[in-house]
């Protein structure tokens, strides 16, 4: 099953710079997200905790902790607490076997280039390219 925590993270800060200038509930994210209030808390959490968002006097007043030109994919995805790597390798091979006792290995070494070249392009989308991309639907 794919991990969608980095996805949901991304819909709630561009959520919050989408609608800068309203009263941001917990509520009205998690609607936006179809989950429930208390998920959007916990990665309104991690993204203080991350400095990429500030909290108001009141939960209904968050905001962006920088301008969303300055957030990039990977400042997120660095905020989320369970953060592994993107691909995994299943290591419960048999390793009686030639292929199944160097599958691990090989793959190992491929998947932290895919990592590392991942988080490069990562670091080159921001905040304000994601909401570049919903005005240009939203204009359609």
């Amino acid at each position: 099953m794919a991990n969608t925590q980095l996805s949901d993270t991304i819909h709630v800060l561009t959520y919050i710079a989408y609608f800068k200038d309203q009263k941001i509930t917990s509520q009205a994210m998690a609607s936006s997200l179809q989950t429930s209030p208390s998920l959007v808390r916990k990665i309104l959490a991690n993204l203080k905790r991350g400095g990429l968002v500030c909290p108001g006097q009141a939960t209904t007043h968050v905001s962006l902790a920088k301008p969303a030109v300055e957030i990039t994919m990977r400042d997120i995805y660095r905020t989320l607490p369970d953060r592994g790597p993107l691909l995994n390798v299943d290591t419960k091979t048999n390793e009686d076997c030639p292929v199944g006792a160097a599958v691990p290995v090989a793959l190992n070494r491929y998947y932290a280039e895919i990592q590392a070249a991942a988080e490069d392009r990562m670091a080159r989308i921001t905040l304000q390219d994601i909401l570049a991309d919903i005005a240009l639907q939203n204009d359609r």
